[in-house]
C-alpha cells in the first residue's frame, strides 16, 4: 500500500513540477502545419500561465480565452471559463525547458506545432 501511495505523490510532483516549468508569459516564435509555415503573425499569439493554475490565451482576431490548466502525461489540458460553451482541451507539450516550449495538436487531421519563447 505505502509504495502505491509513494508512486501518486511522485505522479503528483512530476505533474506539479512540469506545471511550474510553465507559469510566465510564453510568446509564439512560430507556427507550423504539417511542416510547413503557417500564414498567421506568431507575435499574436502568447500564452501567460499562473501559479495558481489559471491561463490566458491571446490570438489572431483578438481571440482568447482564459481558464485553468493542468499538465499531466505530457499533455497540457486547458478549460476555457471566457467562451461559454467551450470544452476542456489537450495539446501534446513536445519539449519544456527554462525559456522554450512547444506544443503540437491535431487540427482536423492537421498536425500543428507551435514554439513559445519565455518573455
Amino acid at each position: 500500500m505505502s509504495l502505491v501511495l509513494a508512486i501518486v505523490i511522485l505522479l503528483s510532483a512530476c505533474a506539479n513540477l512540469e506545471e511550474n516549468k510553465l507559469v510566465g508569459k510564453w510568446q509564439a516564435v512560430s507556427i507550423t502545419e504539417d511542416g510547413m509555415p503557417m500564414p498567421i503573425p506568431p507575435a499574436e499569439v502568447g500564452f501567460e500561465f499562473f501559479n495558481n493554475g489559471f491561463y490566458n490565451y491571446r490570438s489572431t482576431l483578438s481571440y482568447k480565452e482564459a481558464g485553468k490548466f493542468s499538465v499531466e502525461n505530457g499533455m497540457l489540458y486547458t478549460m476555457d471559463t471566457l467562451n461559454k460553451a467551450s470544452t476542456e482541451k489537450s495539446v501534446q507539450i513536445l519539449d519544456i525547458a527554462q525559456d522554450s516550449f512547444s506544443i503540437k495538436m491535431n487540427n482536423e487531421g492537421k498536425i500543428q506545432v507551435v514554439r513559445l519563447h519565455r518573455q
